[in-house]
């Protein structure tokens, strides 16, 4: 074999290899690639929040007058007898209709003071149920303010069934304010039904709710940290305007209002009126102007939706 086909069948060889490789690698991209070993990371599963018992009573409704007269509500299983319990004293006994809905009205006055209205079903399949979540009452001496309905909830909030405002009371208000161990925030009170309520924390907002069917809001949100708060609720229309708000101080670790009663200012009241209506004397309005100085700019000038710490005497 001569040098020039030496050459030639190298350089043909060397080729033939290079169109293999070519080949080799194509073949190795249109391959799919083997999937690799992704690490599995598992999300942990929250408990299971608690379900109430289908069969178990329960409070919607609590409505109580000047007068101590009382309307109370709420539902069941179709056909239980659900008996009304004020502390040890059973109220009375009503059957619930098809729809497991009941109305209770007391032939008499609930008598003033502080009680715990709890529930008791006899329901039709054999079971007797208690009320889970029991209504916390303070009924005020005749004429002497509306009285406060308040149902715990399981998840550490609660429900203002009638808060300050009474039944008829101004176009928002801000009642409870609840927190629980794992810093979670409640805060709630009532506004119209469906209306938009917006709340804030030191002005930042913390929250937006509707108001439901009986006008009850509430937001849960993060539990500030410790020193005293500046709590704020707006009522805003579909376009963002602001139709009434409510501000309040507040301290985590305390009630609502502690060591006072609160007072959400409705239209046409002045202090005169409400010092009056709470101590009998309209002379008295300088104690309510003296617990609320950052408040109230001008004794003779407050606002619908302004909310009054009253000193008790």
């Amino acid at each position: 074999m001569n040098r020039p086909t030496a050459i030639a069948l190298i350089g043909l060889a060397v080729a033939a290899i290079a169109l293999i490789l070519a080949l080799l690698q194509e073949r190795d991209d249109a391959a799919p690639a083997m999937p690799q070993a992704i690490p599995q990371t598992v999300a942990p599963v929250a408990p299971a929040a608690a379900v109430p018992d289908a069969r178990e009573p329960s409070f919607d409704v609590v409505r109580i007058d000047a007068d101590g007269d009382s309307v109370i509500a709420g539902r069941a299983m179709p056909g239980a007898v659900v008996t009304i319990i004020d502390g040890d004293v059973e109220l009375g006994r009503v059957t619930a209709d098809a729809r497991g809905e009941w109305v209770f009205v007391p032939t008499v006055a609930l008598p003033p003071g502080a009680r715990e209205l709890r529930l008791r079903a006899a329901n039709p399949d054999g079971t007797t149920m208690d009320s889970g979540e029991p209504v916390v009452l303070v009924v005020p001496e005749r004429g002497k303010g509306p009285a406060l309905a308040v149902r715990p909830g399981r998840d550490g909030a609660s429900r203002i069934l009638q808060g300050p405002g009474g039944t008829g009371g101004g176009i928002l208000s801000l009642d409870v304010v609840d927190h629980d161990g794992q810093g979670r925030l409640f805060v709630g009170g009532r506004a119209p039904a469906g209306g938009t309520v917006l709340l804030y924390i030191d002005n930042r907002l913390a929250g937006r709710t509707a108001a439901d069917g009986i006008g009850a809001w509430r937001i849960a949100g993060a539990l500030p940290g410790p020193g005293a708060h500046m709590l704020r609720a707006d009522l805003i229309d579909d376009k963002g305007k602001v139709l009434a708000r409510v501000e309040v101080n507040w301290t985590p670790g305390d009630d609502l209002g502690k060591g006072s009663t609160g007072v959400v200012v409705e239209p046409g009241n002045s202090l005169w009126r409400i010092a009056r209506r709470l101590y009998g004397r309209g002379i008295a309005y300088t104690v309510i102007y003296e617990a609320n100085r950052d408040r109230i700019k001008d004794p003779d000038l407050i606002y619908p939706g302004q909310v009054f710490s009253v000193p008790n005497r």
